[in-house]
Formats: structure tokens, C-alpha cells, sequence
């Protein structure tokens, strides 16, 4: 035999080296991108997103099947929404895997697993699951052995039976497949005629079933009876009732034709009123939703004041003409830090699916995601170049489009952007149609209804004020046109009154553990953030904002850090060092001044927290000190959230929960609550303080913020409360402020940057400083336009 020459082994060497660098890559990079989807679904499941965590934490796991973590999050949401498929979906993944435990519970869920694919007829898969689990049983870990040996058995007899039976049933059909073959075969020969036809005819005769039977029925037809069918008139405004019995398809066609022409006609009844969860819709929004559609035939400046409702008012008008099949497309246009909070409502209260800017996969489809049916869009984003043309290409039935004074000004991309759009229905959300000059009212009524305010220069001579451009003249003849394209409407009208509520900041010293822990954090962000900063932001914001919650929250993010991302010398080193550190620190300041307030505070008080560790962390620590409370969090399932609701209400003195737990259910009978710690997201604190602070609550609301001294929760207290006053504001009010300053910056990444980017303690200061002159300024020009808006329209524009 040739020996192969050391050159081509050489060779082979290296090319093998090649491949294994090659794969090594590959995997590397696929499992970042699986931490990147698995970090977006743990951000989507604090918001309460699930839908959206599902397809993310799929995502994560396709790319690394491994990601125990994952699977376990997957499993986690199956059991939040008692959706079986999910549950086995994620536990098929463990044992595919090999991941799953001899534990208990793991070989309970076994058992599940083969019930629910026996459930949907894979009964080889189960079949096979049986029988390994037979053979190893052992040694397993179970709590009843006889009965779960039992179950085992019938469940392999079961299973084998069923596929038996499967079996039995192809080779029946094709049998009869075979049979119907040579049948016809002689039929065809019988019709031909002579003798020899004739007798192949009586062989048939005299083999059929019912020979009596069949001759009796030969060239008759069954005639089917006739029916009558009677049509009254329900009491309600919407219901027709049919008189029992079937219809002929005509008659059936002509009733609902007469339906949808009748609801067509008519708007006084809502048909989606019922279909709303989470809602309490009031009579004024009720009443805007109407005038919408009956007068303004779907094209209306909804000017509310803030805190009344416009999305919910828009909203209903969407689902109004979904439901009566007006429309078949929507697009929904706001700035960008609201887009997900469009889409959450929309899906949430309104049970609508739609696609949005903000999905993980926007950025690959390309043009193909303007062509969807329901879309949810960053206008910044809908305008650009690469967009704009695809957006405007198409034919929409109804646009919406948020914070609408931000197409004042005809001369931007926004307005063009609007203008441009051939849309059959629009409506334009805005608290503030004039901010500056009665010009951007015009620009605003020329989008709805061209024509309606005249031209341009007829509308300064006929309604402008020389020499104060906010000043209207001939104000009935105005009041008259916006009349029919606008709705203002205010607390005094609607007679929405609601308590004040107060905010009371609680600087806690951190003990010598508490600021070496966050010290280090800080220290390992900002060199993170240095060398793969734009890849790894998301993440690192996380970690860095759970150090400003507990050490339970850092050795959680830092564990899964360690579990999925690859990491350069010396970092895994540091990460686990720092991780021990949060491990060992059971007690806090925070956790000190925490316990000392709820003993303080004789009535019921809630505690928010951001993160589940924190929670856990917490609710070891009450009951570790005796105190009763409820656990409330998102991945409960709703039977339980309700228990523990009742419990609060009832008995328990504190509702532990997180910030978006208490999300549509009534807590108005509660007054106080602690801020454990903060979301860098004013509007976050703002639903926080809302799931109290609502229509309905009878008491002031006091309101406790804890905070570390010299973390980043300090500085944003101190400028968002000390310099803006923000927890005296109405409730929307800080959106509106914050938008006028951030730009397409979200402010948590303004104020991560500030943080990782400041060197010196000094230099830090100077930085928040500014960002709170930022704010100051744009606070008292949001001041100078609420108070024009009020000036100009007053109580003058309501339904």
C-alpha cells in the first residue's frame, strides 16, 4: 500500500485546522446572537410581552439548542398562559437535549410529555419515550413508584395499540382501494352489453348488499324538504334572530347583506365595546369613538388634553371598522420610543396583531414589511430614504399617527411624509395642535380635510392676528370649521377629578459591601462597554441597571452572562468574582429602610420592583421577618394573579410586585407605594404610579422612591424630581416633555451613556446637570404651549 507523503498529510492538517477554526467561529457567533435574542425576550417578558418573547426565545434556541436557560423561559410563559403545546414544546427541547435531571419533577414531566403527544396522535414519539423511560426505571427519582410504573405500562400498551390500529386502518383502505378497482372494472364491462355483459350484471346483482333496497330506490332523487324561515326584530339595536331551523343559501346570503348594510348605516352601537379586555371606557371616549365615525366619516384631529385617552379613543375607531369590515390595512405612525407601547395596547386591550419597527426581524425583510397588513411604525423611520417610497407606494385604508404636532411644520419630511400617504381614513392624535403660530394648525386641518381652512394666505387674512401669530380673529367662524374635524376634550367637561398624589425621595447610604459591589459593576460595564460596546449595550445596560436594584439582581444577569456569552481573559474571571461578592450580600440599606417604611406605613402598601430576582430576593426577606404579603408577577398564571390580589385586598398588608404586574386590574383601593428601585425610563415610573394614581382613587397617593446615594436611580431622581418636579405632573405630561429633548435618543440611553462615558466624579455631575437644564427648558416650553392650547380652545371643542 502507498504510504501518503508528509506534504499531503501536512496538508490535510492544516485544512482541518481551517475547519475546526472555521466551525468555532460559526458557533461562537451564533451563540452571541442566541444571548442577544434570549436578553430582547427577557425585556419583552418584563413588559408582559409574551407572543413576542416566544418567537425571540425560539429564535435563541434554534441557534443554540443547548440554551438551557432559554427553553426554561419558553417553558416558564406555557405555564403563564396554560398553553400545553408551549409547555411540551419546551420540555421535547430538555430531553432532546439530554438537559433533563433525574429529578422528581423532570420525571413527572415525562409523564406529561407522552400524554400531550398521545393528545395530538404522535403516538410513535411517545411510544419511544415510554419504553426508554421503562428501561431505566430503577433508577429514577418518582414519588409513587407502583403508580408510576403503572402508568408506564399502560401507557406503552396504549400507544402500541393506537399505532396497531393505524396500521390495520392503511392496509383496510387500500383493500377497499383494491376492492373499488376490480368493481369498477366489471361495471364498466356489465354497461356494454350482451350475454356475457348481462351475466356479469346478475353476479353483481346478486353479491350487493340489499338488493330489494337498492332496485326500490333506482332513478329516484331525494327531494329535499322545503323550509321556511321568518325574520324579527330584536329590542337591541344590533340583533337579528332567525327562526330555528336551516335556510336555503339565498336566504341566508340576503340576512347577512341586510346585517352589514343596517351596522354600516348606523353607528350608534359600538360592536367592539364587548370585545375590549382591560378597559374601562368611559362615556366621553364612547361618545368620541361615535362622533368619529358618524360625522367626521373617519377623519379627526383628536386634540384630548393629556391623560384622557387618545389612544384608547383611536383605538376603539380601529377596531370599529375592523369589525365591520371597512378597512382591511392599518398603519399606525409614532415616534420611536412609543412604538412598542402602541403594539403591547394594540394586542393587549384590543386583541390586534401588528407588525412594528421595534420586531427583531424588521431589519431582514426589508421593503416586504411595508406590504403587511397591520403595521405599528417609527415615523423617524417610516421617512427615511430607504422607506419612504415603499411606504407611500401602497394604498392604505386608515393611518394613525401619534404626537401629531410634530408635523406642524410643512416644510419637514413628516408633514410631506403624511401628506404624501394615500390613506382613506386618518386620525391625528396630538395634546397640543399649536405650539407656536396658528400656521401649524392649518398645516395640521390641511392633512385631514384639504380645503376646510381655505387656502394658506386666505387663512392668515381671515383668522390671524397681525403682529401675534397666536391670536385668532373671526374665532366663531374658526370654532365653526374645526367643529367639523376636531374633538377637544378636557377633565372640567368630562368631570374627571382624581386626588393629588406626592412623591417623598429616600436616600439610603449604601453599606461598605453594597458600594464595593456596585463600584465593581460600574468598573466592569465601562471596560466592557470600551472594547464591544455596541454589540453588548443591551446586556450591559441590564446588568448595570439591576446592580441599582439588589446583589440578587447582579448575580442573576451575571450568571447568565457567564452561561452565554464568550468572554476574553481576564473577564470571566472578574465576572465570577463579582458574582460571589453579590451572592454573599443577603442584607441591604435598601432592604433596612425598606422594612422600616411598611412597618411605618399602617395602610396597605405595594412595593415595585424591575427585576424577578429582586422579587424573590424580597419576598425571602418579609417572610424572614414575619411580614404577610402577596407575590405578584407576570409569568403567574391569571387564576393565581387573582388570588393574590384578593389576598392584598382582603388581608395581606404589601403586594410584592413587578412593574407591570398590576397591569389592568383595579388597585385603586391602595394609596401608598414604594419604588424599591427605578426604571431609567421616566414613562416606566409613570405606569408604575398609574396603576394607582387613576380614575377611581379616592385618597391622595403617596408615593416612597428609594434610591443608593451616589447610583445612577440618584441622578435621576435629582433631576427628574428636583429639577422638572415630575411627580406632581398629570399623567402623560412627562412624555410630552421628555419628547421635546431626546430626539431619537431613548432616555435610558442617554443617561447609560452619560454614566459609562464620564470619567471623573466631577465630570459626572457636570453631565447630569446638563441633561437637567435639558429638561428644565423643555418643561417650561411644554408649559408656554399647554397654556396657548388652552387659551385657544378652552372647553370649546369637546363632543
Amino acid at each position: 500500500m502507498a504510504r501518503s507523503s508528509p506534504g499531503n498529510k501536512r496538508a490535510r492538517r492544516k485544512e482541518q485546522q481551517k475547519k475546526e477554526r472555521r466551525q468555532r467561529s460559526l458557533s461562537k457567533s451564533q451563540n452571541q446572537k442566541s444571548l442577544f435574542y434570549y436578553f430582547e425576550a427577557l425585556r419583552c417578558l418584563d413588559l408582559e410581552r409574551h407572543h413576542k418573547a416566544v418567537v425571540l426565545l425560539d429564535k435563541a434556541i434554534k441557534l443554540d439548542p443547548s440554551n438551557r436557560e432559554a427553553i426554561g423561559e419558553l417553558i416558564s410563559i406555557g405555564v403563564d398562559l396554560k398553553d400545553n403545546d408551549l409547555i411540551t414544546r419546551g420540555l421535547l427541547k430538555l430531553y432532546d437535549q439530554g438537559m433533563m435531571s433525574n429529578t422528581r419533577e423532570d420525571n413527572e414531566n415525562i409523564l406529561f410529555m407522552c400524554q400531550q403527544l398521545g393528545m395530538k396522535g404522535q403516538y410513535a414519539r411517545a411510544l419511544d419515550i415510554a419504553r426508554k423511560t421503562l428501561e431505566r426505571f430503577e433508577g429514577l427519582e418518582v414519588k409513587n413508584r407502583r403508580k408510576y410504573l403503572k402508568f408506564l405500562k399502560d401507557y406503552i400498551d396504549y400507544c402500541t395499540f393506537k399505532l396497531d390500529n393505524e396500521q390495520r386502518t392503511k392496509s383496510t383502505s387500500k383493500l377497499k382501494k383494491a376492492g373499488k378497482s376490480t368493481w369498477s372494472t366489471r361495471h364498466s364491462a356489465a354497461r356494454q352489453g350482451g350475454k356475457e355483459d348481462g351475466a356479469a350484471s346478475d353476479t353483481l346483482d346478486r353479491t350487493g348488499p340489499d338488493k330489494k333496497d337498492h332496485n326500490s330506490r333506482a332513478g329516484e332523487v331525494e327531494k329535499l324538504p322545503e323550509v321556511s324561515i321568518v325574520f324579527e326584530k330584536d329590542s337591541s339595536p344590533n340583533a337579528f334572530v332567525v327562526a330555528t331551523g336551516p335556510a336555503i343559501r339565498e336566504e341566508y346570503d340576503l340576512v347577512m347583506d341586510a346585517v352589514r348594510i343596517r351596522f354600516r348605516e348606523t353607528f350608534d352601537h359600538l360592536l367592539c365595546l364587548n370585545t375590549l379586555r382591560d378597559i374601562r371606557s368611559l362615556v366621553y371616549q364612547e361618545e368620541t369613538a361615535r362622533k368619529v365615525l358618524k360625522t367626521f366619516r373617519g377623519r379627526a384631529l383628536l386634540a384630548d388634553e393629556v391623560g384622557m385617552g387618545k389612544t384608547i379613543e383611536a383605538c376603539m375607531v380601529l377596531k370599529e371598522y375592523i369589525m365591520r369590515r371597512m378597512i382591511k390595512n392599518t398603519l399606525i405612525l409614532a415616534p420611536t420610543p412609543l412604538v412598542s407601547q402602541w403594539q403591547e395596547e394594540l394586542r393587549a386591550k384590543f386583541h390586534l396583531e401588528f407588525k412594528s419597527t421595534d420586531d427583531p426581524d424588521f431589519r431582514g425583510m426589508d421593503s416586504g414589511f411595508w406590504q403587511e397588513q397591520y403595521i405599528v411604525a417609527s415615523i423617524n423611520t417610516a421617512k427615511s430614504k430607504k422607506n419612504f417610497d415603499a411606504v407611500t407606494g401602497r394604498e392604505w385604508d386608515m393611518v394613525i399617527i401619534d404626537e401629531a404636532h410634530h408635523l406642524k411644520n410643512r416644510n419637514t419630511l413628516n408633514w410631506k411624509l403624511a401628506n404624501t400617504l394615500r390613506k382613506r381614513f386618518l386620525l391625528l392624535l396630538t395634546a397640543t395642535p399649536v405650539e407656536n403660530n396658528l400656521m401649524e394648525l392649518f398645516n395640521l386641518i390641511t392633512l385631514l380635510k384639504p380645503g376646510q381652512l381655505k387656502t394658506a394666505s386666505t387663512f392668515r387674512k381671515e383668522f390671524m392676528t397681525r403682529g401675534d401669530p397666536t391670536d385668532p380673529k373671526n374665532r366663531q367662524q374658526l370654532k365653526g370649521l374645526l367643529d367639523q374635524v376636531m374633538i377637544r376634550n378636557t377633565r372640567a367637561v368630562a368631570n374627571i377629578h382624581i386626588p393629588p398624589r406626592f412623591a417623598e425621595t429616600v436616600r439610603v447610604e449604601p453599606t461598605e459591601a453594597d458600594a464595593s459591589l456596585y463600584g465593581m459593576v460600574t468598573g466592569l460595564v465601562q471596560e466592557m462597554n470600551a472594547s464591544n460596546g455596541h454589540k453588548s449595550r443591551m446586556m450591559l445596560k441590564h446588568i448595570l441597571a439591576g446592580a441599582g436594584s439588589s446583589p440578587a439582581a447582579v448575580e442573576k444577569s451575571l450568571g447568565d452572562v457567564l452561561a452565554r456569552q464568550s468572554l476574553s481573559e481576564p473577564l470571566p474571571g472578574r465576572v465570577r468574582e463579582i458574582r460571589e461578592l453579590a451572592a454573599s450580600i443577603q442584607d441591604t440599606g435598601k432592604n433596612r429602610m425598606l422594612l422600616k417604611l411598611i412597618r411605618s406605613v399602617r395602610e396597605k402598601v405595594i412595593v415595585f420592583v424591575k427585576y424577578r430576582a429582586t422579587l424573590d430576593h424580597l419576598s425571602k426577606t418579609l417572610q424572614e421577618n414575619r411580614i404577610e404579603h402577596s407575590l405578584f408577577h407576570g409569568q403567574l398564571p391569571n387564576v393565581k394573579k387573582d388570588q393574590e390580589i384578593e389576598k392584598f385586598k382582603e388581608g395581606n398588608h404589601v403586594l410584592l410586585t413587578t412593574e407591570l404586574g398590576g397591569e389592568g386590574r383595579n388597585l385603586q383601593f391602595c394609596h401608598r407605594m414604594i419604588n424599591y428601585d427605578l426604571p431609567w425610563n421616566p414613562m416606566r415610573i409613570e405606569q408604575r404610579i398609574g396603576r394607582i394614581h387613576r380614575i377611581g382613587q379616592e385618597h391622595e397617593v403617596l408615593i416612597y422612591n428609594l434610591c443608593a446615594a451616589g447610583t445612577i436611580e440618584d441622578y435621576i431622581l435629582e433631576i427628574l424630581d428636583r429639577k422638572i418636579n415630575m411627580f406632581e405632573l398629570v399623567v402623560g405630561e412627562i412624555d410630552m416633555i421628555i419628547g421635546r429633548m431626546r430626539g431619537e435618543q431613548e432616555f435610558s440611553d442617554i443617561i447609560y451613556d452619560i454614566w459609562v462615558n464620564s470619567g471623573s466624579g466631577d465630570e459626572l455631575k457636570q453631565a447630569f446637570d446638563k441633561l437637567g437644564s435639558k429638561l428644565k427648558r423643555s418643561r417650561t416650553e411644554y408649559e408656554k404651549t399647554k397654556s396657548l392650547d388652552e387659551k385657544l380652545f378652552g372647553e370649546n371643542y369637546e363632543i
